[in-house]
C-alpha cells in the first residue's frame, strides 16, 4: 500500500512539473510573437514615412520594402549652365535650373534650396534620412537699372495762368550709387500767361551711364471770371485815365458834392500825387491799372508788358491794402501803335489778360480830351450827345483824363445833364458790363 501511493504521489508531481514547463513555452510563444510583432510595425512605419517623402517617384515601390532605410548616400545634385550667373544689384536673378536625385534615382528637386552668400550661391539638398549634398556657383553682380525719379506733385501739374511756376522738387534714387538727385537735368519751358499744356524733362544716368527719363506735364488753368451783371436802369461810368495828376483832388470834392462813384485808371507818372491813389480809394472809387509807365514800349513782349502792369499793381495794393482785376490798355485795345513794337502783341495780351482772371474795359463814349479837343464846352458835348445817341439801356463807358484841366471842368455840367435825364452813375466793378473794340494788332 505504502509503494503504491509513493508512486501516485509521483506521478502527481511529474503533470505538475509537465504542466508548469507547458506554461513556461506557451508564455515564450505568446511574447516572442509579440517581440516581432512591435518589429514589424516600427520597420513598417519607418518604411512608410521615409517611403512617402517620395511618393511621386518611379520607384516609391521600394520605400516599403525597406532598403532605403539603411541608405547612407548624399543625394546628387546637378546645376544647369556653366560658369557664373548675372545678379542684378539689388534685385534678384533668373535660376538656370537644377536636378536632385538619391542613389535609387528617385527625384529629390523640390527639397533644394538657394542662397545668396557674397559672391557665391549655395545650393543644398536633405534626403528624408538627413543625408546632405551641397554645391555652388559663383555669381558675377551686374547693374543694369537705371535710377528711379520720383516727381513731386505728380506726372501732372497744374498752375493758375499768370503766376509764376516753382518747381515742385523730384528725386532720384539708384541702386548702386545711392542718392543722385544732383544729377537730374531737367528741359522744357513753361510759358507764363498762356493757357495749354507744357512738358518738362526730367533725364538721370548713374554712374555705369543707365540713364532714365520722365516727363511732366504743366497745365496753365484759365482763372475764373465773374458773372457779368447788367443794370436794369440807364447807367453811366466815367473813367478816368492818366492821373492821379494835379487836378484830381479837385474832380474828388467834386464828385464827392453829388455822391457820384467813377473809375480811375492810374499810373504812376507823377510820384507828387501818388497818395491821392489812397485818396480815391478811401471815397469809394474804383482803382484800376492802366499803366505804371504809359510808355508804349511796354507792348515789346508780353513780359515788358507784365512787368509794367504789376509794377502798377504793386502800388495800388501799397496804396489802398488790396490789389485789383480791372486794367484798361493804354491806347485801348484796338491801338495799333503797338505794332511798331510787337507784331500781334495785342492779340495776345487780351487773351492773357482774361486767362489770368483779369477784366478790360475799353470805351463807347470819348470825351474827345485825347487830342481832338481841349474845349469844355466841346467834352461836354461830345459826352451828351454819344450817351444820348448810345440809347436808354447800352452801358455807357465814357472816356476822360484827370490830369486835364479843361475835362475835369466839363465833369459836373455831364452829371448834371446825366442826372436830370434819369441816369445812374456807377463805378466799374469785375462783374460790369464791358466794352470792347476789338484788337488791330
Amino acid at each position: 500500500m505504502k509503494e503504491q501511493l509513493n508512486i501516485r504521489v509521483g506521478l502527481l508531481r511529474a503533470v505538475k512539473l509537465l504542466a508548469f514547463f507547458l506554461l513556461l513555452l506557451v508564455f515564450g510563444i505568446v511574447s516572442l510573437a509579440r517581440l516581432v510583432k512591435a518589429d514589424k510595425t516600427e520597420i513598417t512605419a519607418r518604411q512608410l514615412l521615409t517611403g512617402a517623402a517620395l511618393s511621386g517617384s518611379a520607384e516609391g515601390g521600394s520605400w516599403l520594402r525597406g532598403d532605403y532605410t539603411d541608405d547612407q548616400n548624399a543625394p546628387v545634385l546637378t546645376l544647369n549652365g556653366d560658369g557664373p550667373i548675372d545678379v542684378e544689384v539689388g534685385g534678384g536673378y533668373t535660376e538656370p535650373g537644377y536636378t536632385a536625385t538619391d542613389a535609387y534615382g528617385r527625384d529629390l528637386s523640390d527639397r533644394v534650396t538657394a542662397e545668396i552668400f557674397g559672391d557665391v550661391l549655395l545650393y543644398t539638398v536633405t534626403d528624408p534620412l538627413g543625408n546632405e549634398t551641397t554645391t555652388s556657383r559663383d555669381i558675377t553682380y551686374v547693374d543694369t537699372t537705371p535710377p528711379e525719379i520720383t516727381l513731386v506733385g505728380g506726372n501732372e501739374y497744374h498752375v493758375p495762368a499768370g503766376t509764376d511756376f516753382e518747381e515742385p522738387g523730384y528725386t532720384a534714387i539708384d541702386n548702386s550709387d545711392g542718392d543722385v538727385t544732383a544729377n537730374v537735368r531737367v528741359s522744357g519751358e513753361v510759358e507764363k500767361y498762356r493757357l495749354g499744356s507744357y512738358t518738362l524733362t526730367y533725364t538721370v544716368s548713374d554712374s555705369l551711364g543707365n540713364e532714365n527719363t520722365v516727363t511732366r506735364t504743366v497745365w496753365r488753368d484759365a482763372a475764373p471770371q465773374p458773372e457779368t451783371v447788367d443794370p436794369e436802369f440807364k447807367a453811366i461810368y466815367l473813367t478816368f485815365d492818366d492821373g492821379p495828376g494835379p487836378y484830381t483832388e479837385e474832380l474828388l470834392d467834386l464828385l464827392d458834392q453829388y455822391g457820384v462813384k467813377v473809375t480811375f485808371f492810374v499810373t504812376a507818372q507823377d510820384d507828387d500825387y501818388l497818395d491821392l491813389i489812397t485818396e480815391e480809394d478811401a471815397r469809394g472809387h474804383t482803382v484800376a491799372i492802366h499803366s505804371y509807365s504809359h510808355d508804349y514800349a511796354i507792348y515789346s513782349s508780353e513780359d515788358t508788358y507784365f512787368e509794367d502792369l504789376y509794377a502798377m499793381q504793386d502800388i495800388i495794393e501799397e496804396k489802398t491794402g488790396h490789389s485789383t482785376t480791372l486794367v484798361r490798355f493804354p491806347g485801348g485795345s484796338s491801338n495799333t501803335i503797338s505794332a511798331n513794337y510787337c507784331y500781334g502783341i495785342m492779340s495776345t495780351l487780351v487773351e492773357d489778360l482774361d486767362a489770368m482772371g483779369y477784366q478790360y474795359f475799353d470805351w463807347n463814349v470819348t470825351s474827345g480830351d485825347a487830342g481832338e479837343t481841349e474845349d469844355t464846352a466841346q467834352i461836354y458835348y461830345n459826352v451828351t450827345s454819344e450817351i444820348a445817341y448810345n440809347g436808354d439801356y447800352e452801358p455807357n463807358i465814357v472816356l476822360q483824363h484827370d490830369i486835364k484841366g479843361f475835362s475835369v471842368a466839363a465833369v459836373e455840367d455831364i452829371i448834371v445833364w446825366g442826372l436830370e435825364n434819369g441816369y445812374q452813375f456807377l463805378p466799374l466793378t469785375s462783374s460790369s458790363p464791358t466794352v470792347h473794340h476789338g484788337t488791330n494788332n
